[in-house]
């Protein structure tokens, strides 16, 4: 009797730190060393969201704005998910990028969620985000560019392809492959250091092999469950442990970080935001 008693209490500690976990908000900052990065760009800080899908984080997402000023980011980037392809309107998504741009200039790229909207819905969405500030970075390439820099570094956005996350059929056993050649034909070669927006990062060597110095993803929610030492357990595909699930990864000279996200239910894994500090390598103090 005591033993089933012991169970039921850490079965019920388990989901009431469950629903907590949920309305956290953790904030990282990391440091990121490009070997391409332009020294006069040293200690250019980027803040890094990704996943919203329906979470609120307070009335119209205050927390995460909040948070996002404290940080005093240069840039702001957003890797995808921005909204869910069940929303019935983007309103509230172009209202956060509006908050946000008001900040300092804010650049997202698409998620397999915006893949999947009807094309009104998506192209609403989209016009709405230019309309407010922000830049929406469908296979193109923006040019950073500050007063009294010489050198410029470029922000690329990947829309890549919606049968890369789920096959003709909605399920997860055929996926496209996804090359640096589709990678170069979309986007071109990589002209000088390279920040690439990518919502997926389970094709990291793709996006090596292209050139990125820098790729920032999201995606995987973390893995959804994350035990100590194992990781993320579960990936969008239904797979399990996948490779890059959370944080910082390395790939010859390009970097990744991928964003645990926001949405989504979660265990061990609170919702974050990150801070991403710009080094050049061997350089940092």
């Amino acid at each position: 009797m005591i033993k089933w008693m012991m169970v039921a209490i850490i079965v019920i500690a388990v989901v009431i730190w469950c629903l907590i976990e949920q309305h956290l908000l953790v904030c990282h900052r990391e440091d990121m060393q490009l070997q391409e990065l332009p020294a006069e760009w040293e200690n250019t800080r980027i803040v890094h969201i990704s996943d919203l899908h329906h979470r609120k984080m307070g009335r119209d997402n205050c927390r995460i704005v909040q948070k996002v000023w404290k940080m005093h980011p240069d840039y702001i980037v957003i890797t995808g998910d921005l909204v869910s392809r069940n929303e019935k309107t983007t309103d509230d998504a172009v209202q956060f990028v509006e908050k946000l741009a008001k900040l300092c200039p804010v650049y997202l790229c698409p998620g397999n969620h915006e893949l999947d909207l009807p094309p009104d819905q998506l192209a609403q969405l989209r016009n709405g985000i230019e309309a407010v500030g922000g830049k929406y970075l469908w296979n193109t390439t923006a040019c950073l560019e500050q007063p009294g820099k010489t050198h410029k570094i470029y922000l690329s956005g990947a829309a890549l392809s919606s049968r890369i996350y789920r096959d003709e059929d909605r399920k997860f056993r055929h996926l496209e492959r996804y090359t640096a050649e589709r990678l170069e034909t979309e986007l071109k070669k990589p002209k000088g250091c390279t920040i690439l927006l990518a919502h997926n990062p389970l094709l990291l060597d793709t996006y090596a092999d292209w050139g990125a110095d820098l790729v920032l993803s999201g995606h995987v929610h973390g893995g959804i469950i994350r035990l100590p030492f194992l990781g993320g357990i579960l990936s969008p595909e239904r797979r399990f442990f996948p490779k890059y699930s959370k944080g910082k990864y390395t790939k010859g000279k390009t970097k990744m970080y991928v964003s645990g996200g926001i949405g989504k239910l979660r265990l061990w894994n609170p919702p974050e935001i990150v801070c991403l500090t710009l080094h050049k390598q061997g350089e940092k103090n």
